[in-house]
């Protein structure tokens, strides 16, 4: 049965192969089970935690001409999996709502839920002077009285555990700079001492951002000398602050040695997975203020789980006492103008604005082009990065490339990074008469000892030997030799994934020929609102509007192992 699935191509050699070492277990074992472990392996590289047994084989491969007309009878699948003793305190769980887990992910879930459970049982960490809170609130956060930003500072107050989502633009930054403004005057208020802050965020590009943004915010919060002071100026990578292991396997930062903080403030959260956040739970101490930023409607993590989503939907399904607050109120985009109604219209799924807006041809902020006029966007790309090449001071360099982005969803294929980024490289070649001295790269490993990071930008120029400028969050501009650097790519486009946590004043996103699963929502949305004033758009309409369609949801089961641990 695997053999025969994996000759269609619907499932890949490593499915099989894990499906195959676990049976040899407890041999002898059913084919049904081998195949449930199998497709429970595909589910979590394609994201998800568990494999619910009902899913159809419809559901499974949507498009896949090859696929087998039906999948075990599901009572039938479930009583064949519950009886093995893999089963067993084995390598899987199947739990009573019929999700079948690989069980580190299960037991993530578990972590996970019992830690919020846990910290939702700890007393406010300050103590409650209502006076002193409602004046204080309404110095910090100026405006009407029910403002959601004064919601979420008293939430931050009264929960050791609290969310603040919104999409972007909409003062998430500015409001966490008043939060910590709040806690601090407070902590100076009853111990006399300023409380310890530590500003995280998943990647080093989203890392430097938080930090920038913080120091601009600094500026426009009315507080005293010494609060202002104890806010600080940069952050770090969540992966960095937890001590993550060079190799990868395991950090040095948890229960038995937290991190040492009173304040942590976490962005981009929906870049987040489950091993990470449950790490983050466990390294934080007892005692510690938890706010969790992000934005929901964006592209959830590389690695399985949905961790904040998850979390939003648990606080209105489940008794959890953390609080979460929605800022959706947009600063950044003019709601009049086609950008803003566009993002606006992509995160609620509204197809016949997007068709409206795209259908436009005097909007300045939004151009949609057929897939026919590439050719002539990557002209325009080609005339960005000479620019961007001819420059060597790092400052003006990097402020060149934050003005321009081309996006794919894809790395590899007809319009994957990849390929956009050589046809970009041959025009420079023809324009130029060589390949380009310098080049634009993206760090994809962490290197500790380098203090370079996943998602830093460098510029990459040509020499005896070829040297690095990497910009990343807390090192400023460091040159490093390239025989040096960890793994990188170039960065002439970039996927969406690699640009979520970034702005760019100007982004081209471009979409295939033909639809493809791959192709949702979420990731849409997260490409277009990666642009602060314009965003270009090619590739068919149709395609663009099968993805709006489609919500990249990810089975999971930490809703319910929430309302479990609070039960």
């Amino acid at each position: 049965m695997l053999a025969e699935l994996q000759a269609r191509g619907l499932l890949e050699l490593l499915d099989v192969e894990l499906a195959r070492a676990l049976a040899r277990i407890v041999e002898p074992t059913s084919p049904e089970v081998e195949l449930a472990i199998a497709l429970t392996s595909r589910n979590v590289r394609r994201g998800h935690s568990c494999f619910p047994v009902d899913t159809s084989a419809a559901e499974i491969w949507p498009r896949e001409a090859g696929r087998p007309a039906e999948l075990p009878d599901v009572a039938r699948w479930k009583e064949l999996i519950a009886a093995s003793a893999l089963s067993d305190g084995g390598p899987l769980v199947l739990d009573e709502a019929g999700r079948l887990y690989l069980r580190r992910y299960w037991q993530l879930e578990r972590d996970i839920a019992n830690e919020l459970a846990l910290r939702s049982s700890i007393p406010p960490r300050m103590a409650s002077d209502k006076n002193w809170l409602e004046a204080s609130v309404e110095r910090l956060f100026p405006g009407a009285a029910d403002a959601p930003q004064r919601d979420a500072a008293r939430n931050a107050l009264q929960h050791s555990v609290s969310l603040l989502c919104g999409g972007p633009g909409t003062g998430k930054t500015t409001t966490v700079a008043a939060i910590v403004a709040l806690i601090i005057e407070g902590c100076l208020r009853e111990a006399d001492s300023a409380p310890r802050v530590l500003l995280l965020a998943p990647t080093g590009k989203s890392a430097a951002r938080l930090g920038e943004a913080v120091c601009q915010a600094k500026s426009r919060i009315k507080t005293f000398a010494e609060v202002l002071a104890a806010i600080p100026e940069q952050a770090t990578t969540l992966q960095r602050a937890l001590g993550m292991r060079r190799d990868g396997a395991g950090f040095g930062r948890s229960a038995d040695r937290p991190v040492e903080a009173d304040v942590i403030v976490v962005d981009e959260a929906s870049m987040v997975d489950l091993g990470l956040m449950r790490q983050l739970l466990n390294a934080t101490p007892r005692d510690a203020t938890l706010l969790i930023v992000g934005d929901p409607d964006q592209l959830t993590s590389v690695e399985a789980g949905s961790v904040l989503r998850d979390l939003v939907t648990a606080s209105v399904q489940t008794p959890w006492n953390g609080a979460v607050t929605q800022l959706t109120k947009t600063y950044r985009y003019d709601e009049t103008q086609a950008l803003g109604q566009l993002i606006a219209a992509i995160r609620k799924g509204d197809g016949a604005t997007v068709q409206r807006l795209l259908d436009q041809d005097d909007a300045t902020d939004l151009v949609w082009v057929a897939s026919a006029g590439l050719p002539a966007e990557l002209d325009r790309a080609a005339s960005h990065w000479s620019a961007a090449l001819r420059i060597r001071n790092p400052t003006q360099h990097f402020d060149l490339r934050s003005r321009y982005v081309m996006l794919s969803p894809f790395r590899r294929g007809m319009v994957g990074t990849r390929r956009l980024g050589a046809a970009v490289v041959d025009r420079l070649y023809q324009a130029e008469g060589r390949e380009p001295a310098v080049r634009p790269i993206i760090i994809e490993e962490n290197s500790h000892e380098l203090k370079v990071y996943n998602g830093d930008f460098a510029m990459l120029v040509e020499g005896e030997p070829s040297i690095a400028t990497v910009q990343n969050e807390s090192e400023g501009f460091r040159e490093i030799a390239e025989a040096r650097l960890p793994r990188y790519s170039d960065a002439f486009a970039l996927s969406v994934h690699k640009a979520q946590g970034s702005e760019f004043d100007e982004v081209l996103f471009v979409l295939p020929d033909e639809d493809t699963p791959m192709l949702s929502r979420e990731l849409l949305y997260t490409a277009v609102s990666r642009a602060r004033r314009a965003v270009r758009l090619v590739g068919p309409k149709e395609v663009l509007l099968a993805a709006l369609g489609r919500s990249a949801r990810r089975y999971s089961g930490l809703v319910g192992a929430i309302a479990e641990a609070l039960d």
